[in-house]
């Protein structure tokens, strides 16, 4: 705005030439205490539901959402009924399902995941809290994950979705999902997944309103709304920590050993959805005025899913009054936590070689890294107890392992992985070096390891 306002110039030896507005007079103008302009929470690019039921169709700002609509000159959406018949549902599932009816589905929970991805960014003003991660997944190559993700994008926005790839650290992490959401996307892809999805600030991102992160070269954080639908695609994805419990799952099987040889496809989605976009907004729409209409009828879904509770509830009542079947029911299928599966086998072994003895996280790092090279016949337990690393501590011999260790412990104190209840103890420090014991809760009397 300065710039376009006024011309600034610096004066140097070479003599004056043009600059940008100096970073002083900008910081100075933002310290005012007010504006004479409304609120502005984010720019949309389609016709969004308020939370009231009512839509956002006319372009320009919403007093109510705090929105301002932008959409692109090309952009024409069909009148969307006000109070839409079953004859209107029905049609408006029949041009959705030549989006979608295109892809190999597992099983029907799979097909009404995806209308529900389909309906999120488009009911995102109307949720009174957050969304979860949609995972996209396949048995093998080439079933159309990544297409699928595009599709919900080239719906929303007109483009392909904001893509990154999985970090390999936490800090990686924080640091990725917090510039993505300073360039302001709204559509979010963590596309082909190769290790276990597992990540603290990736959970924490998919229950915040805001994520904070210091701006790089700056002594001060940054702070970006955290509104995004996020998607993730890979084959026989596996997810861990606290990841299961924010997620949905779309899981593809084409049934063949070469997926993308597939034939027999009604439409080239690249160039069919941005043809026909406005009236696949339409069709969407239609399914959520219908559930207004109606008088908002609570949803019969028995999934609970906390701080996303919301989200179930809206989009369970739109599919169930559309009469969309099996939303979430493969849910219990997808938390069947591998990583917990994992731990409780690394527990059990661990008894059987330390009994009920307590122990320092160097001396298991130490018995570990022997177990790794041990002849299983003549050091049996140590080989086993290696042997059920979880996936995220194979790697012992790289980094700073001891440490890595007594995070990964410490993160999981006093956790059930199992229907035996067995679970790590914390103990007391060491009196000399303040280091803590560890050891696996299920015998009576508790013994030392020095």
């Amino acid at each position: 705005m300065l710039a376009r306002t006024m011309n600034f110039v610096k004066v140097t030896v070479k003599g004056a030439t043009h600059c940008p507005p100096p970073d002083a007079m900008v910081k100075d103008i933002l310290t005012l205490g007010s504006w004479p302009f409304p609120p502005l929470d984010s720019i949309v690019e389609f016709p969004v539901i308020r939370p009231d039921g009512t839509l956002i169709t006319t372009a320009g700002y919403d007093a109510m959402t705090r929105l301002y609509y932008a959409p692109v000159p090309t952009l024409q959406v069909p009148p969307i009924p006000e109070h839409p018949t079953d004859e209107d549902i029905i049609a408006a599932l029949a041009l959705i399902d030549e989006v979608i009816g295109q892809f190999p589905y597992e099983n029907q929970a799979s097909q009404a995941n995806t209308i529900a991805l389909l309906l999120t960014p488009l009911i995102r003003q109307a949720i009174d809290g957050h969304v979860p991660l949609a995972l996209i997944d396949a048995t093998r190559p080439g079933t159309g994950k990544s297409l699928l993700a595009e599709t919900v994008a080239l719906i929303a926005t007109g483009r392909k979705a904001t893509m990154m790839t999985a970090p390999y650290d936490d800090d990686e992490w924080r640091k990725r999902i917090a510039s993505t959401l300073a360039e302001g996307a709204t559509i979010i892809t963590i596309d082909n997944i190769k290790a276990r999805l597992q990540a603290a600030s990736l959970d924490s991102a998919l229950t915040s309103h805001t994520v904070k992160e210091r701006i790089l070269g700056e002594s001060r954080n940054g702070v970006y709304a955290q509104r995004a639908t996020w998607m993730a695609t890979g084959n026989n994805i596996q997810v861990g920590g606290d990841l299961p419990r924010r997620c949905y799952w779309i899981r593809m099987d084409a049934r063949t050993a070469k997926p993308w040889t597939r034939g027999g496809f009604k439409h080239d989605l690249e160039t069919w959805v941005p043809e026909h976009r406005g009236a696949l907004i339409a069709a969407l729409l239609t399914l959520v005025r219908a559930w207004y209409d109606a008088g908002q009828p609570p949803t019969n879904v028995a999934i609970k899913m906390g701080s996303f509770q919301s989200w179930v509830n809206t989009i369970g009542g739109i599919l169930e009054r559309c009469f969309v079947e099996g939303f979430l029911e493969n849910t219990q299928a997808l938390q069947q936590d591998d990583d917990a599966l994992q731990w409780a086998a690394f527990l059990h072994a661990w008894q059987a070689h330390y009994k009920s003895n307590q122990l320092l996280s160097s001396l298991l790092a130490k018995d570990l890294k022997a177990g790794s090279v041990s002849d299983e016949e003549e050091n049996n337990t140590l080989a086993d107890l290696y042997n059920a690393l979880p996936d995220d501590l194979t790697d012992i011999h790289k980094g700073d392992f001891k440490r890595r260790l007594g995070k990964a412990l410490s993160y999981r104190v006093g956790t059930q992985f199992d229907d035996t209840g067995i679970h790590l103890v914390k103990g007391e420090p060491d009196k000399r070096s303040g280091a803590v014991y560890w050891s696996v809760a299920l015998p009576e009397t508790v013994e030392t390891v020095m």
